[in-house]
């Protein structure tokens, strides 16, 4: 699937992971997992059942993003706003055409 951009997750400072993840079977933990496997779909449907904080909107406004779909990716950057962050991950956005 082409996507526009990837979504990058750091902790502390660090690239986060797929094995970072193991073990965590919270719905937004796993969400976030399928993002770090480029499986954008599927983590939505994850993200979906997580509780609701800055991180889960956020994360679903830039999945629907990178798919192209901007009216909904809006909706979800809008409702990020609503509500306080709940980890101490940092989202960042990665463009796939640079090359260094």
């Amino acid at each position: 699937m082409r996507v526009k951009f990837r979504i990058v997750i750091y902790k502390d400072g660090v690239k986060l992971k797929k094995m970072d993840l193991e073990g965590k079977k919270d719905a937004f933990s796993v969400g976030v997992r399928y993002i770090l496997e480029f499986k954008y779909l599927e983590s939505t449907k994850w993200l979906m059942l997580a509780e609701d904080s800055y991180e889960k909107y956020l994360l679903l406004g830039l999945v629907n993003m990178a798919l192209g779909q901007e009216l909904q990716a809006r909706e979800f950057l809008q409702e990020a706003e609503k509500y306080p962050k709940k980890t101490l991950y940092t989202i960042k956005v990665e463009n796939p055409q640079v090359t260094l």
